[in-house]
């Protein structure tokens, strides 16, 4: 299948926006792929087994006139109407056990672990059908006929498809090389393996609830003098609720001495002045290295007489870290006084799990 088309004037949008073709493998994505480079237009296929960032992604359907035929990308669907707000979708489905026993013919799979992983990814399929708008779905035994084919060329290149390209396109029979495939999905497994963990905690951290919002709120790092002069009624608050003595929870030389040499950021959410919760933080040269700085969270809470407002510090105090050049943000959880959802709150804002914290108290 060439680019060109026989005499019959064909007009490409003019904005060109870009789409993604969801399906399991043994689909025909490749045909799909070269099916739908036509013109201008320039569709890879498992263009994501090139992609080592999220940026990379970004990249490739930001170009105008330009798509991708994918299989393993169904399970980051959600990232799509972030990275290209104005992309096409469509989605081909197969049967699972087709598949299966498609793929087996290769010798390469465990079949019960196959079955397992094309489950998986066909729930996906479901999910995109269901929740992404204006998305296409088609059958896999429909790609022969040519008023689907019609149908998914019209959704993806914005215009109606020539019969004579589709006479061109039928018969061809395309096939990749899977093995060769497998063998470079498995030579940089390491790195498709960091790029699915950050699209997954990016993803995580898009889904932000609606937020309430409260006459006269304010959010600002302030300086640890000011916090305790005025947040001494919320100290005491959080630690009664903690269970711990407030003498215990501050050393309050120790953090006005690291605020005095520009390494705490006090972030306080007031409400027509008043203090309603606070997270400090020590900022400075991360142990790996000094071109790297990191930011450790310490004292954190927020009044229950506000509800959300946890998640809205949290938000205000790393927009602001990241405004001081912050590259790193440690966020401990689990540990004395911090609560049982803050690791829930940490993972909603993208954080990862980042070792382990332990405790032993020395006896004199």
């Amino acid at each position: 299948m060439g680019a060109s088309l026989p005499a019959g004037g064909w007009r490409p949008s003019p904005e060109g926006p870009p789409f993604v073709v969801f399906a399991l493998p043994r689909s025909r994505t490749a045909w799909l792929a070269q099916f739908l480079s036509f013109g201008p237009w320039m569709c890879g296929h498992e263009q994501l087994r090139h992609c080592r960032s999220l940026d990379d992604v970004r990249s490739w359907l930001g170009q105008p006139y330009a798509g991708t035929c994918e299989t393993i990308a169904a399970p980051f669907w959600r990232l799509l109407p972030h990275l290209a707000p104005h992309a096409s979708a469509v989605v081909v489905r197969r049967p699972v056990a087709d598949v299966v026993a498609s793929l087996m013919r290769f010798g390469l799979f465990d079949e019960a672990t196959l079955t397992a992983a094309m489950t998986r990814l066909d729930a996906k399929l479901c999910q995109i059908e269901a929740r992404l708008p204006g998305v296409l779905s088609v059958a896999f035994a429909d790609l022969g006929d040519e008023a689907t084919c019609g149908r998914i060329f019209q959704h993806c290149l914005g215009e109606p498809m020539p019969h004579a390209w589709w006479e061109a396109a039928a018969p061809v029979n395309l096939q990749i090389n899977l093995p060769h495939m497998m063998r470079q999905f498995i030579a940089h497994r390491p790195q498709l393996e960091k790029l699915a963990q950050l699209a997954r905690h990016r993803i995580i951290a898009n889904m932000r609830p609606t937020e309430r919002e409260f006459d006269g709120v304010t959010f600002k790092a302030e300086p640890f003098s000011v916090f305790c002069r005025d947040a001494a009624p919320l100290i005491r608050e959080h630690c009664a609720i903690t269970g711990r003595k407030p003498e215990l929870d501050f050393n309050t030389g120790f953090f006005q001495l690291l605020d005095d040499v520009g390494v705490l950021q006090t972030m306080i959410a007031r409400i027509n002045g008043r203090p309603f919760g606070y997270l400090m933080t020590i900022v400075g040269p991360s142990l790996e290295g000094p071109e790297v700085t990191e930011a450790t969270h310490t004292a954190f809470y927020a009044s229950p007489a506000v509800p959300g407002l946890g998640m809205r510090i949290l938000r205000a105090a790393n927009d602001a870290l990241r405004e001081r050049g912050a590259d790193r943000i440690i966020m401990r959880a689990g540990v004395a006084g911090d609560g049982p959802r803050l690791g829930t709150m940490y993972r909603r804002v993208g954080g990862e799990r980042f070792g382990e914290v332990f405790k032993l108290e020395l006896e004199a």
